[in-house]
């Protein structure tokens, strides 16, 4: 279900669940974003997570530089992971960094809240150097009923004020800046141990395309 999303009510929706949000993230869901995350950025050196909150998935990577980027001050107040790594409040749509800043940035159901998707994919571009990756991951708008019955049934957390992307929309964001490296669905059956998980994904995920999920891997062109 489509609702109507600004920078105001999306930073009101994430005030109000940042002391809480990582405890109850999916246990599944998390494990599967660090392993892509893992996968496509763990050559990187200079890294950001956009729209990092309270999340510990930048600390998988050990990059020498990890930056924690994030609209809501009180999502990045509530880390525990590494306070070390500079924690950076800013609007993805007008980044406080140089350009060419990084070689690596990711961003993990982020997208669905952004209002306007293209001008965040762009400014993304502007700070990533020359074949530097974006990674996003962003729930499967062409399961949109499904998710939707999922925060229903109380089995997710609420995604607030959103519109989520299917995936030749998501495609598209690549523009001319972009080339895709890899866009897939995954995560067909969000729930157990990890080799269960993997093993329906493998079923379906992959080969049919099934998933509540989807991800994809640009790299910048030259």
């Amino acid at each position: 279900m489509t609702t109507e999303h600004n920078t105001d009510t999306v930073k009101a929706h994430y005030a109000e669940l940042a002391q809480s949000y990582d405890d109850k993230a999916n246990p599944a869901c998390k494990r599967a974003y660090e392993s892509l995350v893992r996968r496509a950025l763990g050559e990187c050196a200079r890294v950001m997570e956009l729209g990092a909150g309270s999340s510990p998935t930048l600390e998988v990577l050990n990059a020498p530089v990890a930056v924690a980027c994030d609209m809501s001050f009180p999502m990045l107040a509530a880390r525990n992971a590494a306070p070390e790594a500079p924690r950076v409040t800013a609007d993805g749509q007008l980044l406080p960094f140089a350009d060419k800043a990084f070689d690596g940035v990711y961003t993990i159901n982020v997208l669905e809240h952004v209002p306007d998707p293209a001008r965040f994919v762009e400014e993304i571009a502007r700070v990533l150097s020359p074949d530097g990756l974006f990674l996003a991951i962003t729930p499967n708008g062409d399961a949109e009923w499904l998710l939707d019955l999922l925060e229903n049934l109380k089995l997710k957390l609420p995604e607030g004020p959103h519109q989520f992307l299917d995936f030749a929309e998501t495609a598209a964001l690549s523009g001319e800046v972009f080339a895709v490296v890899e866009h897939r669905k995954f995560l067909a059956f969000p729930a157990g141990p990890e080799s269960f998980v993997n093993f329906i994904d493998g079923l379906g995920g992959r080969e049919k395309g099934w998933g509540l999920f989807q991800y994809v891997l640009m790299k910048r062109r030259g």
